[in-house]
């Protein structure tokens, strides 16, 4: 009993670094889509090109995850998240030097091999030392970074080529994060598994052999399709459907805002639904919202953005969620950087392949792309429930 009071502490404080962390994961990926236009005219390159800046943060994102679960079981939780924090502060600098297109490559490569490390680090810590309603948190937080990301860049960019000053300020609250992290090694590293994740591996049934292959399958579309939309919506409004500047900054902010918001009412109100109704739901939802942003019916397609990003809010943390209840808090750490790295594989693709058709044809393709993703979201989806052990059905708390 003396225990428990210094060991709520250390989670708390190792929460709420980690929420900070999630805050700058967002704001670096909220801000490169708005930026992107005049990177690219600096370094005078095409949206083809988008492709090699992605590909090299996924990349990075797609090698640390794959590798997160074992650095995290050999060295702990906290030597992980300070190697994550520490690769990506060392990214955002060299992208805000600026200095060529291949050193900017190389800082985005860096930056996903640290944001790739943190970000699976502290996503399986969470599922299966937190719960649900911290995941909530966890990636609400990320959602109000990603909210204010393009807006920060949106500063400096219209009316001005200052695409590097955003990632300078990311870098310098990336170093703070770093600074703090060893006041969260106690909370990483020797906190128990949680009392839901005990409860569930008690009555679990065993799942397809299929289960983990549809899974990844699963977070390869879902991380594609989130991506594109809120790295590409800048362009397509702004260059195709002749929308300001600033309110193209605004209108994918607002993308973003959905997301946002509908993470926090996953951390606070989550609990009264099973993460699958919920995914059932946010399947459909999603659905509808790429239809009206595809179609754009009297000009109204961005009014879809909001909407498609409260659809997407619920999905991630909900599926990370169940990650140790459906395939083993045992090998939870490793699983969720399996899952990590094929979200990074589906967010190099899939972008790279909208902005090669917007070579050849328009910016429009985000629309369509994105609208054939998530119908095999949804899929997908139905295909890991069928295979899912009968005891997720089971409401979280």
């Amino acid at each position: 009993m003396r225990n428990a009071p210094s060991y709520r502490q250390a989670s708390a404080w190792a929460f709420g670094i980690s929420l900070v962390g999630f805050v700058v994961l967002g704001l670096t990926d909220g801000a490169i889509g708005t930026v992107w236009p005049d990177l690219r005219d600096d370094f005078g390159r095409t949206d083809g090109s988008f492709g090699q800046l992605f590909g090299c943060l996924s990349g990075g994102y797609l090698v640390a995850s794959v590798v997160s679960g074992h650095v995290s079981d050999r060295f702990g939780t906290a030597f992980a998240f300070r190697a994550g924090s520490s690769g990506a502060a060392i990214g955002l600098a060299l992208i805000a030097i600026g200095s060529g297109w291949l050193t900017t490559l190389a800082g985005f490569a860096i930056l996903g091999l640290g944001n790739g490390l943190l970000d699976s680090t502290v996503n399986a810590w969470v599922a299966v030392k937190r719960g649900p309603r911290a995941m909530g948190l966890l990636h609400g937080f990320y959602g109000v970074g990603a909210s204010a990301g393009p807006l920060v860049a949106t500063i400096f960019v219209a009316g001005g080529d200052r695409w590097q000053v955003p990632f300078w300020i990311f870098a310098g609250i990336q170093v703070g994060v770093l600074a703090m992290s060893p006041m969260a090694r106690q909370g990483l590293d020797d906190l128990p598994v949680s009392a839901e994740v005990e409860a569930a591996q008690q009555h679990v049934t065993t799942g397809s052999r299929w289960l983990l292959p549809m899974v990844l399958g699963w977070f390869f579309l879902y991380v594609g399709v989130e991506v594109s939309m809120g790295q590409w919506s800048f362009t397509l409004l702004s260059e195709q459907r002749s929308v300001d500047e600033v309110a193209a900054g605004f209108l994918v902010a607002s993308y973003w805002g959905g997301l946002t918001i509908g993470r926090f009412l996953l951390a606070f109100a989550g609990h009264r639904m099973t993460p699958e109704a919920i995914m059932s739901r946010a399947s459909t939802l999603s659905i509808v919202a790429l239809a009206v942003f595809a179609l754009d019916p009297a000009g109204l397609g961005a009014v879809a953005l909001p909407v498609a990003g409260f659809a997407f809010s619920v999905m991630f943390p909900a599926v990370v969620n169940r990650t140790p209840i459906y395939l083993g808090a045992a090998r939870a750490a490793r699983v969720v950087g399996y899952q990590l790295a094929a979200s990074s594989a589906g967010a190099i693709t899939i972008p790279a392949l909208i902005g090669v058709l917007s070579d050849r044809s328009s910016p429009e393709a985000l629309g369509w792309v994105g609208l054939v993703v998530v119908v095999a979201m949804s899929s997908m989806w139905a295909l890991v429930r069928s295979a899912a052990p009968e005891s997720s059905a089971t409401p979280s708390s």
